[in-house]
C-alpha cells in the first residue's frame, strides 16, 4: 500500500511539472507575439528646417526601432495639398527610406497640379504651413505625421 501512495505522489508531481512547462511555453509565445507587434516601429520626425539657395531643406530622422519605408510627403498651403518630390544630395529620389536612427537632409520640392513641372519653394513664395508625412513599417502598418514649418523662415 505504501508503494501505491508513492506512485500517486510521483504522478501528481509529474502533472504539476508538465503544467509549469506549459505555462512557460504560453508566456514565451505571448512575449514573442507582443514583441512582433511593438517591435520594428518607425517614428519619423523632421528635426530642423533651413533655407539654402531659395530651397527649403528638412533634416529628417527616424527615431523608431524599425525602418520607415516609402516615405511620402505633402505640402499643405491653405486648401492646397501638393505632393513633394524629395531630393537627397542633389539627386531626386523616387522612394525615400530611413533606417532606424538614420538622418537625411532632404530638399523639398512641391509638384504643382496645374502643370507637370515641379517648382522649388522660393523665398518670394509663402512657405507651407504644414508638411504631412506617410510611411510604412516592415510589418505593413501605415503611419502618418505632420510638422509645422517655422514662420521665421519666410
Amino acid at each position: 500500500m505504501n508503494g501505491m501512495m508513492d506512485l500517486d505522489i510521483m504522478e501528481a508531481c509529474s502533472v504539476l511539472s508538465s503544467l509549469g512547462t506549459l505555462a512557460i511555453a504560453l508566456t514565451s509565445w505571448y512575449q514573442i507575439r507582443r514583441d512582433a507587434r511593438i517591435g520594428y516601429v518607425p517614428m519619423v520626425v523632421i528635426d530642423d528646417f533651413a533655407r539654402w539657395n531659395g530651397h527649403l531643406i528638412a533634416e529628417i530622422r527616424n527615431y523608431g526601432t524599425g525602418p520607415a519605408l516609402d516615405l511620402r510627403m505633402w505640402m499643405v498651403r491653405g486648401r492646397d495639398v501638393l505632393p513633394i518630390e524629395p531630393s537627397v544630395n542633389g539627386r531626386r529620389v523616387t522612394g525615400l527610406h530611413l533606417a532606424p536612427t538614420e538622418a537625411k537632409r532632404v530638399q523639398l520640392e512641391a509638384v504643382a497640379r496645374e502643370s507637370a513641372s515641379s517648382y522649388a519653394v522660393s523665398s518670394s513664395e509663402p512657405l507651407p504651413a504644414v508638411i504631412r508625412m506617410r510611411y510604412r513599417s516592415v510589418r505593413g502598418r501605415t503611419f502618418e505625421g505632420q510638422t509645422h514649418v517655422p514662420p521665421e523662415l519666410g
